[in-house]
């Protein structure tokens, strides 16, 4: 019993120095893979393309979450918020939406210039009506080039992410 304690112990340190280190970003790369790799509509997926499309860009310390839980991931990765008021999208911002009444997840998407896409290539911001008429949104965005990622977890927020997880896998559309 004692061994498979230390080898956990082991194990763990070795999963959280996997979430530090430098790492050279490229919006460019983010916005090939997310637009390529688009489904005709939604899926439920789009944290998992968006996160795809981070690593895609540069970042390999970014892991799926559950979308809203990026507004907290983000700026451990270097990305930086940007006021809403009066906002104008760039290339490679990334929208992150609250979990409301029709989604456990939330919802995450990156402009690529022309659209917001997600898993899917949306029509404005807002993937939906549910969306809309919440009305909110974080915008996170970072400059190409060389960055640090040190995530930090909440201990708090575990049980949150597994409950929206559970809750919400059943209307992924794989």
């Amino acid at each position: 019993m004692k061994k498979i304690l230390i080898f956990g112990a082991i194990l763990l340190f070795l999963f959280l120095l996997a979430f530090h280190g430098v790492y050279k970003y490229s919006n460019k790369d983010a916005i090939e893979y997310v637009t390529e790799n688009k489904a005709n509509k939604s899926r439920s997926m789009c944290a998992w393309y968006v996160m795809k499309a981070i690593r895609y860009g540069g970042c390999y310390n970014c892991y799926i979450y559950p979308a809203y839980a990026y507004n907290k991931i983000l700026p451990q990765l270097g990305f930086e918020e940007v006021p809403v008021l009066n906002y104008i999208p760039q290339k490679g911002d990334i929208s992150v939406l609250p979990q409301n009444s029709a989604s456990d997840f939330g919802h995450i998407a990156i402009f690529n210039g022309k659209k917001w896409i997600s898993d899917f290539e949306q029509a404005d911001i807002f993937p939906g009506k549910s969306y809309r008429n919440v009305g909110k949104y974080q915008i996170f965005r970072i400059e190409d080039g060389w960055h640090w990622a040190h995530l930090q977890f909440n201990i708090n927020d575990i049980p949150k992410y597994i409950k929206s997880f559970s809750s919400g896998y059943k209307k992924i559309k794989w």
